[in-house]
């Protein structure tokens, strides 16, 4: 009997220990299942599969930038520091910083990827990112809920005037300048035909038709962006830096 417990807990222990060796490898881009729904931002969906932009590869899916042009001098790849691994680091030194009233982290205009496109006929299901805020210490971030973005550009990229945008206010606060990352999960229900519960569509941004406006974007994602705070709401133009990891779509099974 007690060798059978010893059995036991020697397999326990090496499970754990392959598990943890596991997690904190870095890893390239990757595609795998996942339950699981961080910071209750979106959940309800047990059975997805999920892919990942890790940051440890220099070709980035989705081309993820907070600037319009990801080829800026700001923002850099660390190879570690990440949430594990590489991350996308947008750094602040001087004037050569982020200056901005919101962060937004998005997809270029024009580039597809595999987070855009019909997201209803792929069964998409949820929307995730790693960030952290690195500083400066004075940097506002209570009052600052992550919101979601999605955009269709109506096929013209650089008119405005003819996209359709809606948006999910999260309710957790982007991070304080603790270097810490935190995990933000958002639920994207693509197979509802009427605007989904908390989803709101973007003033000026519309047709009048709210169901028929959650409809065309969700049959034709352009761009998606993580908003640093409330779209609606207009803030205090700062300096940033911040880090990006983990960036995640999810499908239903």
């Amino acid at each position: 009997m007690h060798q059978t417990l010893r059995i036991t807990l020697f397999t326990v222990l090496i499970t754990t220990v392959a598990l943890l060796i596991s997690l904190g490898c870095s890893r390239d881009s990757v595609v795998e299942p996942t339950g699981s729904s961080a910071d209750g931002i979106g959940s309800g969906y047990t059975a997805l599969t999920t892919f990942v932009e890790t940051f440890d590869n220099p070709n980035i899916e989705g081309n993820w930038s907070y600037f319009g042009n990801p080829r800026n001098r700001v923002e850099v790849v660390e190879k570690d520091g990440g949430n594990p691994g590489g991350f996308l680091h947008a750094t602040c030194d001087g004037m050569a910083c982020l200056d901005t009233y919101a962060p937004q982290l998005r997809t270029q205009i024009e580039d597809t990827s595999i987070f855009t496109g019909n997201y209803r006929a792929k069964g998409v299901a949820q929307l995730g990112v790693d960030l952290a805020t690195f500083g400066p210490e004075i940097v506002t971030w209570l009052g600052r809920p992550l919101s979601l973005m999605i955009r269709y550009d109506g096929g013209t990229p650089y008119d405005w005037t003819d996209d359709v945008q809606v948006f999910y206010v999260g309710n957790v606060n982007i991070p304080g300048p603790n270097n810490n990352f935190r995990s933000f999960r958002f639920k994207v229900p693509s197979e509802s035909t009427v605007l989904p519960d908390g989803w709101k569509v973007m003033y000026g941004y519309n047709t009048g038709d709210d169901d028929a406006d959650w409809n065309t974007v969700m049959e034709n994602v352009s761009q998606v962006t993580f908003f640093y705070g409330d779209p609606e709401y207009f803030f205090m133009f700062q300096q940033w830096e911040l880090g990006v990891d983990n960036v995640s779509i999810s499908y239903v099974e």
